[in-house]
């Protein structure tokens, strides 16, 4: 069970919590659910057809939940708010930490901490760094079943000799991105038989790489944001990124997983050691 509670309040913004929050409320679909999402978080909500209105407001799920689930976002309001309003009416909820970074900057909110009564965790390395962060605060682990569904869905045998690379991209405020792409073509130059494909991030717009991806058109590489996650790392067989979770989830499908960081003053926080630095092992 996801929460002892009958009426549940969910508010979400962000792909990641989107995908992990969803796919409870579509597993346990005996409660009563008042539903908030936006952004990438509602076309997820969307394509899996769960249960409950989608566009229900806060006051809506403030009178008629009885425990409220948020997903945690350095970009959206609408997490941030509906804990405020939960707090404020003395209505226990959970904030859903979706990776294994910037735990903190996922509760902040016009620079202050706006804590849930509970912390959701979806795996071990997480928990013992969010009871790090977050000492006072209760923290649990749920089960994740977005990466069991996920992960039946990966092809997980080699499909072939040549180099398929899926490139996963994620945003960054700054041009570390961009920084990264530059730095994989300049390590790939010399290599011959490989097929290369780009997968933005869902909260990105695909135009911002057209200008870097095509200056290396001599690659042909391609920008796909259509097809679904786990049919690109079903084509690959070797993936790479910077820090996205997307990449734990192609390290368990048995490929090949490196990171291009560090870079600038960014280090790769996934606590996976068989994820490898692409510049010095690739």
């Amino acid at each position: 069970m996801i929460s002892k509670f009958k009426n549940i309040g969910i508010v979400a913004h962000d792909a990641a919590s989107g995908n992990i929050i969803s796919h409870w409320v579509k597993k346990y679909n005996n409660n009563n659910y008042y539903i908030k999402v936006e952004g990438p978080a509602k076309k997820i909500f969307k394509r899996l057809k769960v249960k409950g209105k989608l566009n229900t407001n806060y006051m809506t799920i403030i009178k008629k939940s009885n425990f409220i689930i948020s997903g945690t976002s350095a970009k959206s309001k609408i997490d941030h708010k509906i804990r405020i309003l939960a707090n404020k009416n003395n209505i226990p909820n959970a904030g859903v930490l979706d990776h294994w970074v910037l735990f903190k900057e996922g509760f902040l909110f016009k620079k202050k901490l706006i804590l849930p009564s509970e912390i959701w965790v979806t795996n071990i390395n997480a928990f013992k760094l969010a009871k790090k962060v977050f000492k006072q605060k209760i923290i649990k682990i749920k089960k994740n079943i977005y990466e069991e569904e996920i992960l039946k869905k990966i092809n997980k045998n080699k499909i072939s000799t040549k180099k398929k690379i899926l490139y996963l991209l994620e945003p960054f405020k700054d041009k570390t991105q961009e920084k990264a792409i530059n730095n994989f073509f300049l390590k790939i130059k010399n290599k011959k038989n490989i097929e290369i494909i780009f997968k933005p991030h869902p909260s990105e717009n695909t135009k911002k790489y057209e200008k870097i991806i095509t200056k290396y058109r001599k690659f042909n590489p391609k920008i796909d944001n259509k097809s679904k996650l786990e049919s690109l790392i079903s084509w690959s067989n070797v993936v790479v990124g910077c820090q996205t979770y997307a990449m734990v989830l192609a390290l368990k499908a048995k490929r090949k997983v490196y990171t291009m960081l560090p870079i600038n003053n960014y280090e790769c926080n996934l606590p996976f050691k068989k994820i490898l630095n692409f510049k010095k092992k690739y």
